[in-house]
């Protein structure tokens, strides 16, 4: 991942916790009405177009940022992300499409319900599906493969994560490494986890010392180019 596709990374997360202040935000004014606190009540109503509008907007720069990631993501994440942005596109539609007042209220607090769900469950999924990749990463293990041992020949093997995966190919001769070629490397701050190749290669053994600030990327390429050559 170069450097605009880690900025993009930093501006997903940021532009979603936008989404949800505003989300907030605007829902305050339910719980000001029916606490009937007018004060706050008239100042949430003076604040509910231009948050809605900053909802919007933010909504759309999490998108742009967030497409690039997907590959990285589970299904749940994705469909509910979208999910929420539908009701809420549905929500602006009907509040300008519906004249009669009581249809509209009914509608916006439904698609209000819908977007809170959607919202929860795009949270949820997302650090659920974080956990997982974190423990899958924890429980990865590295065994030193005797060279010696490895026929001559060139191996390919990958490793997946989740929001990590190294796809490698490894060439053996006469009992060592000669080269080795990163396919693929998916990942979103771990780029410079790829000098470990070079390490590898001047080692001559796999669980080489993981680069700093890379410790993730660095465990997964490891775990790839011994999938590699495990599969000799």
């Amino acid at each position: 991942m170069n450097e605009a596709e880690k900025d993009g990374s930093d501006m997903g997360i940021f532009s979603g916790i936008v989404c949800f202040i505003c989300f907030c935000l605007l829902s305050a004014k339910a719980a000001t009405a029916k606490l009937h606190v007018e004060k706050m009540d008239r100042m949430f109503m003076k604040m509910h177009k231009p948050v809605s509008a900053f909802l919007m907007i933010a909504c759309i720069v999490h998108i742009f940022y967030s497409i690039p990631l997907l590959k990285n993501r589970s299904l749940l994440v994705v469909i509910s992300g979208f999910s929420t942005t539908a009701f809420m596109i549905l929500l602006i539609c009907f509040c300008h499409m519906i004249k009669d007042r009581k249809k509209k209220i009914w509608w916006h607090r439904v698609c209000t319900i819908l977007m809170a769900a959607g919202i929860l469950g795009h949270f949820t999924t997302y650090i659920t599906d974080f956990n997982n990749y974190q423990n899958i990463v924890t429980h990865i293990e590295i065994d030193n493969i005797n060279l010696e041992n490895v026929k001559d020949g060139i191996y390919r093997g990958e490793c997946d994560a989740g929001y990590i995966y190294a796809r490698v190919e490894v060439e053996v001769r006469d009992g060592a490494i000669v080269s080795i070629n990163l396919l693929e490397h998916r990942n979103e701050r771990g780029e410079r986890a790829e000098a470990m190749i070079d390490h590898v290669l001047s080692e001559q053994k796999i669980d080489v010392d993981a680069i700093s600030g890379a410790t993730n990327s660095s465990k997964v390429i490891k775990k790839a180019i011994e999938n590699a050559i495990s599969e000799r």
